[in-house]
């Protein structure tokens, strides 16, 4: 008997220690997370990481051209990002974290809304098909290893497919497209392209969908407002109503959304994020004659990148030893 009650005193003595590193670092009880965002506040566009209550910007890319829309690994060790620094094609790259080691991963015209999926091995995005040909400028969803191998087209018919989301469990693919009735919808499919569905019938614009980290539902932009709804398309609802917004992206614990937001035509844009069930609008970044663009939420459940090795280490051996315990 004592010997389990020291063990019980053992792993709550470890587990109040998690408690309070996690409290000095973050300034509150829950893992800290960092937002990847693009910003024009150097110049050119280039990929931005910065806290996610909007501290400690730090910029990744530093390339002359245009880099944007990141989206992060799942280990939150490298960005996948969108560029035309090679000959002005737009195409995907990945980069580390810390901005080293940028590497091509395709060779198209237009490769754009990189989206890597939760277990780490693929990465969807879209394709502009018929780049020389205004009449036709059809586009569609590809997916390919991480390394960039095995690029395939995912829909045998395209016609306006673009933005994939991945869901948690990397089998199923949210995106927006006109396959139907000549709007731009949201639909959902398997991840090998299969089983297409529609998911909204506002017969309009409905774009930017994003899955939340627990699976049960789906955030997108319909005539510039965020709009909620589970992932099956019912219990639709719109949770702004002021500014123009876009690029939605869900906090780890599924109850913050962040996004890019801006007043008017011709204003800078600014990351804002909203409480789903509160309604409670903060604005994230500081804009000041620059513009914050297409945020990307890390949703790891474990420490941000770039913290100090030793304290990874620790928090990562303190876990151990307090689930050894329990």
């Amino acid at each position: 008997m004592s010997f389990r009650i020291g063990r019980t005193f053992s792993a709550a003595l470890v587990m109040s220690l998690l408690i309070q590193i996690q409290i000095a670092e973050n300034g509150y009880a829950g893992p800290r997370t960092k937002i990847a965002f693009t910003s024009t506040r150097g110049g050119d566009p280039d990929i931005y990481v910065m806290d996610a209550d909007g501290r400690n910007p730090r910029k990744v890319t530093t390339h002359d051209e245009e880099d944007g829309n990141p989206t992060w690994s799942p280990d939150g060790r490298q960005i996948a990002f969108e560029s035309n620094r090679n000959g002005g094609n737009i195409q995907i790259w990945v980069i580390d974290a810390d901005g080293k080691n940028p590497v091509r991963l395709t060779d198209g015209v237009w490769d754009r809304h990189p989206s890597w999926s939760p277990d780490g091995k693929k990465i969807a995005y879209d394709v502009l098909l018929n780049p020389w040909d205004a009449d036709k400028w059809n586009r569609t969803i590809y997916v390919m290893d991480s390394d960039g191998g095995n690029s395939r087209k995912l829909i045998k018919e395209p016609a306006y497919d673009t933005h994939p989301s991945w869901s948690p469990n990397s089998k199923k693919i949210a995106f927006s497209s006109s396959m139907e009735d000549g709007g731009v919808e949201i639909y959902v499919m398997q991840a090998n392209g299969r089983n297409q569905k529609r998911l909204t019938y506002n017969f309009g614009d409905n774009r930017y969908p994003t899955w939340s980290p627990d699976g049960k539902r789906i955030a997108f932009v319909h005539d510039s407002q965020i709009y909620v709804m589970d992932s099956n398309g019912e219990n639709q609802r719109k949770i702004t109503e002021k500014r123009w917004n876009r690029y939605p992206t869900w906090s780890p614990d599924s109850g913050t959304i962040a996004f890019e937001s801006w007043e008017k035509h011709g204003a800078e844009h600014g990351i804002f994020s909203i409480n789903v069930r509160s309604g409670a609008l903060r604005q994230i970044s500081e804009v000041h004659k620059v513009g914050d663009f297409q945020p990307d939420w890390f949703n790891s459940a474990g420490l941000s990148v770039l913290t100090g090795g030793n304290r990874v280490t620790m928090w990562g051996r303190l876990k151990d030893v307090a689930s050894s315990l329990r």
